[in-house]
């Protein structure tokens, strides 16, 4: 009787190990399938035309998950815990490589810059005041939008030297609902014709609601006129991307339609990579937007890649307003990444 027992314990444990093992498979396999990342960004910053004029500022705090459901499917998000925002959630089905389909809120496709990560862009300021300007959140476009919005994009690379974006967007903006029955067109086109360069081409063609404006927009958008309509609100973008060993160059020029309010502006930023020391780069960007007020910015840093995704950053800027007086700023930032 004794070994009987012995024997079904024994036996039990077993199978306990065996259950164990298997869930620990199961687990391992579902683990193999999902990846998670982000990155913080905290700086100090000095404004001397502001009040306060200094202050430390929680930049960004980001996290993401991709859960590769099948080989050639995968569903991706990204939660911003400084605004407790959800920047994007979206599925990809890829067909070919030269045919991807995208649908959820995610980046609108329009500029080589919007689609940039901020973790890899090079000033502290991030985007320019061009791209900031036509796509990544005012007034007239996509307000807090922060370049995202909610439609369905197809994109891929048709052969060696072309790649291809074309989506269809709400327009709102990122966590909004449509506030018009218009939708946004997104079209472009990237030529490869070397290893080391891009050069781009892209549009946004849509109509804004009137209702949704505040007085002085839509006066901007109307001018005198009474109008009630939606508003045409169309973008173009040209630029280049030169990725080298020792200097990256990076340079647009866009312009945008608002109704009666035309706007354009552009940006030159150039990093010199590895001076001196490897992950030393010395940094410069000048951008220019000119549409209600013309504006100019000049920007010089340096960044120190101290680990992998991981950097410190120093910077100088000068913003001038026209009519106005310009604003000097001392900015850092430490980008910590996983």
């Amino acid at each position: 009787m004794k070994k009987m027992i012995c024997f079904a314990a024994l036996a039990a444990f077993g199978l306990s190990l065996m259950a164990q093992s298997k869930a620990a498979q199961v687990f391992d396999k579902i683990a193999e399938r999902f990846t998670f990342s982000g990155y913080a960004q905290l700086g100090w910053e000095y404004h001397d035309q502001s009040d306060p004029n200094n202050e430390f500022k929680l930049n960004k705090l980001i996290v993401m998950s991709n859960l590769r459901i099948i080989d050639n499917l995968n569903a991706f998000a990204m939660f911003d815990f400084k605004g407790f925002t959800l920047q994007e959630l979206w599925v990809n089905y890829q067909v070919r490589p030269w045919l991807n389909i995208k649908a959820g809120q995610f980046k609108t496709p329009f500029s080589i810059e919007n689609p940039l990560s901020p973790s890899i862009l090079e000033t502290i300021n991030q985007a320019s005041l061009a791209t900031s300007y036509m796509v990544m959140g005012n007034g007239l476009m996509m307000p807090k939008g922060a370049g995202r919005d909610i439609g369905l994009t197809v994109y891929g690379n048709a052969g060696q030297y072309v790649s291809y974006d074309l989506a269809v967007m709400n327009g709102a903006g990122r966590g909004k609902g449509d506030d018009n029955s218009w939708k946004d067109f997104v079209a472009r086109l990237t030529l490869h014709p070397l290893k080391c360069l891009d050069v781009s081409a892209s549009t946004i063609v849509g109509k804004g609601a009137t209702d949704i404006l505040n007085e002085v927009d839509r006066l901007m958008v109307w001018g005198d006129r009474e109008a009630k309509l939606d508003y045409r609100r169309n973008r173009w973008a040209v630029g280049a991307y030169l990725k080298t060993n020792p200097v990256d160059v990076r340079a647009e020029w866009m312009w945008g339609n608002d109704g009666d309010l035309d706007s354009n502006g552009g940006y030159v930023t150039t990093q010199v990579k590895n001076v001196g020391v490897k992950g030393l780069d010395l940094v410069g960007s000048y951008d220019h937007l000119e549409t209600f007020a013309t504006i100019d910015r000049f920007q010089a840093g340096v960044q120190y890649w101290f680990y992998k995704k991981c950097r410190v950053q120093a910077g100088y800027s000068y913003t001038k307003i026209k009519t106005l007086e310009g604003e000097n700023g001392i900015l850092t930032q430490v980008q910590v990444a996983f």
